[in-house]
């Protein structure tokens, strides 16, 4: 299959674990996976550290380092200007972090307010934003099929549980089925945009070391995600230590066993 034909592959795929994600809270009163958004940490993870990282240093030489602090910034520049933290359940140390306050409206009845209200349309233009980062990663990643692979697992894992927030949120403004179900579809589609954008600025730049410098980038992204982003807001629901923090860590296993696999393949 030639690599155009893998990445349409992958973007199908996002897209329909976009689709099952964002539909699960039209259908039901489900919750929000934590153990799955903790696997999704660790597998972010060990595709920084594991493969990404070694891919940007072994095509672009230890330059490529500072780009990764560029990625991570750039992430934490557009949380801070557009990106959404969506309103979860909340978890047993949700009050004492700040996250939610009680209010009390009258016959003593104790009401949980939540920072962001319903923004169901801020949230989908952070979560767009989010995911043309996402398909930059992966255009740069695809340069090497096998790393385009576990790429391309890493942000299924973390989109199925963004899906399904947005979902929930619209459901609370009021939303249709079927716009809610458009607007994940919407998102997701930001995918090949972001593939299409790495594919015009490696032409326009015609540097060599392009591709590595990308990577480099693209894993510093990964890294603010899953440390900034997903684990922290574990840790202020709460919930069991252990078995959140065994899903981090297979997480993490999964992207060490298959670098061995990796190199079992090569030589």
């Amino acid at each position: 299959m030639t690599s155009g034909g893998t990445l349409a592959l992958y973007t199908g795929a996002i897209l329909a674990g976009a689709l099952a994600g964002g539909a699960l809270p039209l259908v039901g009163r489900l919750r929000r996976s934590d153990l799955l958004l903790s696997f999704s940490a660790g597998i972010m993870l060990g595709a920084a550290f594991f493969h990404m990282l070694p891919e940007a240093v072994e095509a672009a030489g230890a330059e490529a380092m500072p780009y990764v602090l560029v990625g991570f910034l750039v992430l934490y520049v557009l949380e801070r200007f557009a990106l959404v933290h969506l309103c979860a359940e909340p978890g047993p140390n949700a009050t004492l972090s700040g996250e939610i306050a009680p209010t009390v409206h009258g016959h003593g009845h104790e009401h949980v307010a939540c920072e962001v209200h319903t923004m169901g349309t801020a949230a989908f233009v952070g979560m767009a934003l989010h995911t043309l980062v996402d398909g930059f990663a992966l255009g740069a990643a695809s340069v090497t099929p096998e790393l385009g692979l576990l790429v391309f697992v890493a942000i299924l894992a973390h989109k199925v549980p963004n899906a399904f927030s947005l979902s929930a949120i619209l459901v609370a403004e009021g939303a249709s089925s079927r716009r809610a179900l458009a607007l994940n579809a919407a998102f997701a589609l930001m995918l090949p945009v972001g593939v299409g954008l790495f594919v015009l600025l490696r032409e326009a730049v015609h540097a060599e070391a392009f591709t590595g410098l990308a990577l480099a980038v693209s894993a510093g992204t990964f890294l603010h995600l899953s440390l900034s982003d997903i684990l922290p807001d574990l840790h202020r629901r709460g919930g069991s230590k252990w078995r959140i923090s065994g899903a981090v860590l297979a997480g993490v296993a999964v992207m060490g066993a298959l670098t061995l696999l990796r190199h079992g393949h090569v030589h």
